[in-house]
């Protein structure tokens, strides 16, 4: 169950930061690259709409399978995804900066 839980979790994460870096580009005024479907003058209340339902799906997600869990049954989803978001913050300050080139690297070298 664990496992289910964690992939959901990442899946919820995923979802979120993307949803979140539209819903911010929005607030801030900046113009959105163009795309075939547009939400129009609704994109910005549906983005936070959208973030808070996810959020509130996201935490449910670690909760364990039913009341009063002994440590057997208890959802460790959240340990496994706390030491995976510290490794990656960690090995990111470490080494990733200096090592990751973003594809607009790769876009204004051409």
């Amino acid at each position: 169950m664990q496992v289910i839980s964690l992939g959901v979790a990442s899946m919820l994460t995923s979802y979120l930061l993307t949803i979140s870096c539209v819903m911010l580009k929005r607030i801030r005024g900046e113009p959105l690259l163009p795309s075939k479907f547009d939400l129009g003058m609704m994109g910005l209340p549906i983005n936070i709409a959208a973030v808070v339902f996810l959020l509130f799906l996201w935490v449910f997600t670690f909760f364990p399978v039913g009341p009063n869990p002994t440590v057997v049954d208890m959802n460790w989803a959240s340990l496994g995804y706390g030491c995976v978001l510290v490794f990656a913050v960690v090995y990111y300050v470490i080494r990733g900066r200096y090592v990751y080139v973003g594809p607009v690297r790769y876009v204004n070298k051409e």
